[in-house]
């Protein structure tokens, strides 16, 4: 074999192996969509000069640390398994980070961040959510984010499918309407409501 046939078999074998690891984020994508457990994430204001790089809302969750569970040992930005808990306004939480999947439930299965103690003295951990972009088309976009945090602060959350630790955003909600039907109902002019 010629140094000319082993490069296009080599360059061959480097297309498909690309292909193939895009292919499996898309396929784990469909599948969580369409078969996974629905979970609300609470979100809060984002600073809107740093917004926007493209067509997309950013999104800073009200919520991205956990506790560390007892067993697990010092932490550093490992792959972590964090269990869902919906709390009593039906929005999701984050269990113990452990480095086993829980047997029973669902979880995501996340970069973590930094290992720090709260101020009671407790094991915490941040962490790496890896949706926090809501695609639209850039004057949607830059129109949601002056609405959302102007004129008042108004209730704001994500539905997320998530399935085997995978998690794809689903819908963007504003005072309890999906973002397009906030928007179509008069979103900036609407009252901020107080209800998720």
């Amino acid at each position: 074999m010629n140094a000319k046939t082993l490069r296009l078999i080599l360059f061959i074998a480097l297309a498909l192996a690309q292909i193939a690891v895009a292919a499996r984020a898309i396929i784990l994508s469909e599948i969580a969509l369409r078969h996974g457990e629905v979970y609300r994430f609470k979100l809060q204001p984002v600073d809107p000069v740093d917004a926007f790089r493209g067509r997309y809302v950013a999104l800073r969750f009200a919520e991205d640390r956990t506790p560390v569970a007892d067993e697990v040992p010092h932490l550093r930005q490992e792959k972590v398994y964090v269990p869902l808990v919906v709390d009593d306004e039906g929005f999701a939480t984050f269990g113990a980070a452990r480095l086993e999947a829980p047997e029973t439930g669902d979880y995501l299965y996340l970069q973590s961040g930094v290992e720090f103690m709260d101020d009671e003295g407790r094991r915490r951990l941040s962490l790496a959510l890896p949706f926090q972009r809501y695609y639209m088309t850039e004057e949607l976009a830059k129109e949601v984010d002056k609405a959302m945090w102007s004129r008042g602060i108004r209730p704001a959350w994500v539905t997320v499918r998530v399935y085997d630790g995978v998690g794809v955003i689903e819908d963007l909600y504003v005072d309890g309407l999906p973002v397009r039907g906030w928007l179509a109902s008069g979103g900036p002019e609407r009252p901020p409501t107080t209800e998720p």
